[in-house]
């Protein structure tokens, strides 16, 4: 093939190049001169780019850092929509909506006053129980249980013995204590209303089940029992598995752990493998998705208020150990760890966790907390309030009133 003249003519310049030595050294030196520039022109390029990386980090970092520790200042009602709740009904917080009820019924509601479902029933003392994106009703001291979910009504679970306490799990599974004339039987339903498992309690045997809780995926099932011995008394914590595994262990019980002079009124899951206790002097924490073992437990010396958690935090309440203040809040995460303790004044009738932020309030006070950080606001609502939701702006909540759905927004 003939070649080209360009490639030709550089060959046998190449050529030459080779018989003196001079023409290598040139392009060596060319090649190493134009690699030693290439390499730092990709340097000062790197350099750059890690700067610019870096100060924007730091804009945000700082951008972060100041909105955390900006308080609000003002609160405005930016809408309202007319909604009326009658006196005796009351309003709860369901995922971006809200529930109202009473002994006559439940019904789901949006922020815009839209009703997404109704279902009436005849109770003499509901009890209501409120999940992530689940919710059962019951009928205490009778049989009835109803489900529901953010959509519609589900279907309804008749025990045919007296409810004494029942949970529900944002699968739809609810565990039910119910009583029967010789024993305590505590029953495990799916969303068919099905009896998936049972086992039963004594006195005698295993102590009177206090209170209840059941995992997301409703596979695993806690109870506190109280147990009276020779004047006195003691609590003792039982792990059930209602998977596949428990079918290995007699009344599915994966493992149980015995607390001297103690009660326990309080069991809560997280997800499908934690949870937490709350007795009357210590905090305890549990693991393991089919059997839970301990892995936390913090001595309680001051009296316990009351407690709130919610998947992600456990906060106890107690009277302030300080003048200044009313109330003192601990906040623990489900690796036992304290992430925060603050002072307050107000007396909330409700508390929930937003991201970061612990929201407390009752009809007419309101605080928002930054968990590790200052107060974000403290006032006053300027009508009741029955229930507060949080929406995905940070500034604005759906506020909940006997007469009206209005969206607030702080500044």
């Amino acid at each position: 093939m003939k070649e080209n003249g360009n490639i030709r003519q550089f060959k046998k310049n190449n050529n030459k190049g080779n018989k003196n030595g001079k023409k290598d050294k040139l392009f060596d030196d060319f090649t190493k001169k134009r690699a030693g520039h290439e390499f730092s022109k990709l340097m000062w390029v790197a350099i750059i780019l890690l700067a610019v990386v870096l100060l924007g980090a730091g804009v945000f970092i700082v951008a972060r850092v100041f909105f955390i520790n900006k308080a609000y200042t003002t609160m405005t009602e930016i809408s309202s929509t007319e909604f009326f709740i009658s006196t005796g009904s009351k309003a709860e917080r369901f995922g971006n909506n809200f529930i109202v009820y009473n002994s006559d019924g439940i019904k789901c509601v949006n922020y815009k006053g839209e009703q997404i479902w109704n279902e009436a029933f005849d109770m003499q003392k509901p009890l209501v129980d409120v999940t992530d994106g689940f919710v059962a009703v019951a009928d205490y001291d009778h049989g009835s249980i109803y489900m529901m979910d953010e959509k519609s009504v589900i279907g309804q679970i008749e025990t045919g013995m007296p409810i004494r306490k029942f949970k529900a799990a944002g699968s739809g599974y609810v565990m039910a204590v119910l009583d029967n004339s010789d024993n305590t039987p505590i029953y495990v339903y799916n969303t068919s209303g099905e009896e998936m498992l049972y086992f039963n309690t004594t006195m005698k045997g295993f102590g009177y089940p206090v209170e209840i809780a059941i995992s997301d995926n409703g596979i695993l099932g806690a109870v506190s029992y109280l147990n009276v011995d020779k004047g006195t008394f003691y609590s003792s914590l039982g792990f059930y598995n209602f998977g596949e595994v428990g079918q290995n262990y007699q009344d599915s019980l994966m493992s149980s752990y015995k607390y001297q002079g103690a009660l326990v009124p309080e069991i809560h899951f997280a997800g499908n493998n934690k949870a937490v206790a709350v007795a009357d002097n210590r905090l305890m924490f549990f693991s393991g998705d089919q059997m839970p073992q301990s892995t936390g437990d913090i001595l309680i010396s001051d009296k316990i208020l009351s407690v709130y958690e919610d998947g992600k935090y456990v906060v106890l309440f107690f009277n302030s150990d300080e003048g200044e203040h009313k109330f003192k809040a601990e906040i623990y995460d489900y690796d036992a760890r304290l992430k925060d303790k603050t002072y307050f004044d107000i007396e909330p009738t409700d508390v929930f966790f937003d991201d970061n932020r612990m929201v407390l309030y009752n009809n007419n006070e309101l605080l928002i907390h930054i968990i590790g950080g200052k107060d974000k606001f403290t006032g006053n609502f300027e009508d009741a309030v029955l229930t507060l939701i949080p929406t995905s702006n940070p500034k604005r909540f759906i506020e909940v009133t006997p007469d009206a759905i209005k969206t607030i927004e702080f500044k």
